[in-house]
C-alpha cells in the first residue's frame, strides 16, 4: 500500500475536526444517490419484465395464411369491476409453449382468470389460474378464454411474441422523460456529498502541497479518501433500497402494485452501482480540488476565486429554443437534449447570478449582516450556490411540469392514472434529492465558513450576527435564483407546449406555491440544523 493511500484511510478513519459531521453528510448525501440511481435504473427494467408478460397480447403481425392462432380483447365488467377479456382461437395445431402463465393452451370452453378475478369469479369454476409469468400486476383482472372463433382477430405466429405492451412503452417513455428532470438535482446532490467538507480538506491538502508533496499524491489521496465514502454510501444506498423494495412495488403504476422480483436488485446492477456511485463522487471531489493542486498559497492566504463570466447567460436560450423547433411531436431525445441543455444552463448560470446578488447586497448594506452576507456570495459565489443548486433546479423542474398537470380531460382512465402517480412520483424523488442535498448543505456550508467566522469572533463580531448573516447568505440564492428559475422551467415547458398551457384548474398555480413554501421551510430547517455545527466549529 503506498503511503497517500494509507494517509488517505487514516484521514477517514481519523478525520479530525469537523470532519466527522462532514463525513457523516456526505455518507448520506452518496446513500440517497445510490438508492434514487437503483430505483430508477430497477424500476425501468421492472417495466421491461411487465412488459415481456404481456406483450403477446398486442401482438398482430402473422399472415392470417401462416397463423397458429388469433387472439382478441375487450373490455367487460364483472361483478362490478373492469376486466380484460382475451379470447384465443387455436387455428391449426401446434405444438408451441402456451401463452406466459398457462400451463397449456386454452381449448375452447376452457377459462383461465388471473388470481384476484378468481377471488370474485360468478361463474362455474375456472379451468385453471393465471400464474404471475403472465401478469403485468398481482391485482390485475384479466380472463383468457378459448373459443373457437375470434371476431375481428389479432394473427399470431406464436403464444409468446416478443411485442412491447403500448402502455408499458409509454410509461417508459415517461420515465425517460423523468429521468432527464431529475437527472441534474441527483448531479448536484453528487457534487454536494463530494464537496460537503471541500474547504476543510482543501485547507489541509493545501497544507501537505506547501510541506513538498506533489500535485499527484495530493489529488490521489482525495481520491481514496472519497471512494472509500462513496463506496460506504452505496453499500448504504443498497441496502436502503432493498429494506424499501415491499413499499416501491406497492407503487400502483402501469397497471397496478408490482411483483417484489420485478425490481430486484439484480447482480450487476448492484455491481453498476457499487462502481459508479464512487467514480461519481471522486471526480467531483477532483473538480473541487483543482485549485489546491495549483495553488496552495492561495488556498492558504484565502484568495478570492476569478469571477463568473456573465456570458454564461447565453446558454439560457439554448433549451427553449431547441423545444420550441421540435415541439410536443418531436421524438423523445431531441426533447432529452433539450430539457437537458436548459438544467445544465442553470446549473451553470446559477453561480453567476449569486455572485451577481451578493455584489448588489455590499454594496447596497446598510448593516453587519447584509454586509457579510454579501461579501460570502460575492467571494465565492460557486461555493454559495452548490448548497442550494439542487434545490434551484427542482424549481426547475416544479416550473416545467407545472404547465402539463394532468387533469383527466381527453384521457382514457388508466393513462390519466398513470400520469397522476408518474408526476406524483416525480415529485417524490426531487424532493428527497432536494432534502438530501440541503441537509448535506448545511453541514458543508458551516465547515466552510468556520475559519472566517472564528476570525470575525475573535475580532468581536458577536455570534448572533455571524449567524444571522450566515441564514441570509443561504435564503438569499433561493429567492434570488430560485424563482426566476421557477419562471424559467415554466417558459420552457410553455416552448415544448407551442405556448399552451395544458394544465386546467389551479393544479399549476398550487404546484408553483408549494413548491416556493417547501423551499423556504428546507432552507430554514438546514439553517437551524447547521447553526450548531458553524457554532462548534469556530468556537476554537
Amino acid at each position: 500500500m503506498s503511503p497517500m493511500t494509507d494517509l488517505g484511510l487514516r484521514f477517514v478513519r481519523r478525520p479530525g475536526p469537523g470532519g466527522r459531521a462532514a463525513n457523516l453528510a456526505a455518507l448520506g448525501a452518496t446513500a440517497v444517490v445510490a438508492l434514487l440511481l437503483t430505483f430508477l435504473v430497477a424500476g425501468s427494467l421492472g417495466l421491461v419484465h411487465r412488459s415481456d408478460r404481456i406483450g403477446w397480447r398486442g401482438a398482430d403481425k402473422a399472415d392470417p395464411a401462416s397463423a397458429i392462432g388469433a387472439i382478441g380483447q375487450t373490455e367487460e365488467t364483472v361483478d362490478g369491476r373492469q376486466v380484460l377479456r382475451i379470447d384465443l382461437a387455436t387455428m391449426r395445431p401446434n405444438q408451441l409453449p402456451p401463452p406466459p402463465g398457462l400451463d397449456h393452451t386454452p381449448k375452447p370452453g376452457e377459462v383461465f382468470v388471473s388470481p384476484e378475478l378468481a377471488k370474485h369469479w360468478p361463474g362455474p369454476k375456472p379451468t385453471g389460474v393465471i400464474s404471475d409469468k403472465g401478469l403485468s400486476s398481482p391485482e390485475e383482472l384479466v380472463v383468457i378464454r378459448g373459443v373457437a372463433r375470434v371476431d375481428d382477430p389479432q394473427y399470431v405466429s406464436s403464444w409468446r411474441d416478443s411485442v412491447m405492451d403500448s402502455r408499458m412503452v409509454g410509461l417508459l417513455i415517461a420515465v425517460a422523460f423523468g429521468i432527464t428532470l431529475v437527472l441534474f438535482p441527483i448531479l448536484s446532490l453528487v457534487g454536494q456529498a463530494a464537496g460537503v467538507a471541500a474547504k476543510r480538506r482543501e485547507h489541509r491538502l493545501a497544507a501537505l502541497r506547501l510541506a513538498g508533496a506533489t500535485r499527484t499524491q495530493v489529488l490521489w489521496l482525495s481520491a481514496v479518501e472519497q471512494a472509500v465514502v462513496g463506496l460506504a454510501g452505496a453499500v448504504v444506498g443498497l441496502v436502503g433500497y432493498t429494506v424499501l423494495s415491499p413499499l416501491i412495488a406497492r407503487i400502483p403504476l402501469g397497471g397496478g402494485r408490482w411483483y417484489v422480483h420485478d425490481i430486484t436488485v439484480s447482480w450487476w446492477l448492484v455491481l453498476v452501482v457499487l462502481v459508479a456511485v464512487p467514480i461519481l463522487s471522486v471526480i467531483s471531489a477532483l473538480i473541487g480540488l483543482g485549485r489546491v493542486s495549483i495553488t496552495p498559497l492561495g488556498v492558504v492566504r484565502g484568495q478570492t476565486r476569478k469571477a463568473t463570466s456573465a456570458l454564461r447567460l447565453g446558454l439560457l436560450v439554448i433549451g427553449p429554443v431547441v423545444l420550441g423547433i421540435y415541439g410536443m411531436k418531436a421524438a423523445v431525445i431531441p426533447l432529452m437534449i433539450g430539457v437537458g441543455m436548459a438544467a445544465l444552463a442553470v446549473r451553470v448560470v446559477g453561480p453567476w447570478a449569486v455572485q451577481l446578488i451578493g455584489k448588489t447586497m455590499a454594496g447596497l448594506a446598510n448593516g453587519p449582516v447584509a454586509l457579510l452576507a454579501g461579501r460570502r456570495l460575492a467571494d465565492d459565489p460557486k461555493g454559495a450556490f452548490r448548497p442550494v443548486a439542487a434545490l434551484v433546479l427542482s424549481g426547475f423542474v416544479t416550473g416545467f411540469i407545472s404547465v402539463f398537470m394532468p387533469n383527466g380531460q381527453g384521457q382514457d382512465e388508466a393513462t390519466f392514472h398513470d400520469l397522476r402517480i408518474g408526476v406524483a412520483l416525480l415529485l417524490s424523488l426531487v424532493f428527497l434529492t432536494v432534502a438530501a442535498s440541503t441537509a448535506a448543505g448545511a453541514v458543508g456550508t458551516a465547515l466552510d465558513q468556520a475559519a472566517p467566522a472564528r476570525a470575525l469572533r475573535r475580532s468581536g463580531v458577536p455570534l448572533q450576527v455571524i449567524e444571522r448573516s450566515a441564514r441570509v447568505a443561504a435564503v438569499v440564492p433561493v429567492i434570488g435564483v430560485g424563482l426566476p428559475v421557477v419562471g424559467f422551467g415554466a417558459l420552457c415547458g410553455l416552448a415544448l407546449s407551442g405556448g399552451k398551457i395544458v394544465t386546467q384548474g389551479n393544479s399549476g398555480v398550487l404546484l408553483l406555491i408549494g413548491q416556493v413554501v417547501a423551499g423556504l421551510v428546507l432552507v430554514a430547517v438546514a439553517g437551524a440544523a447547521g447553526a450548531p455545527v458553524l457554532r462548534k466549529a469556530s468556537a476554537n
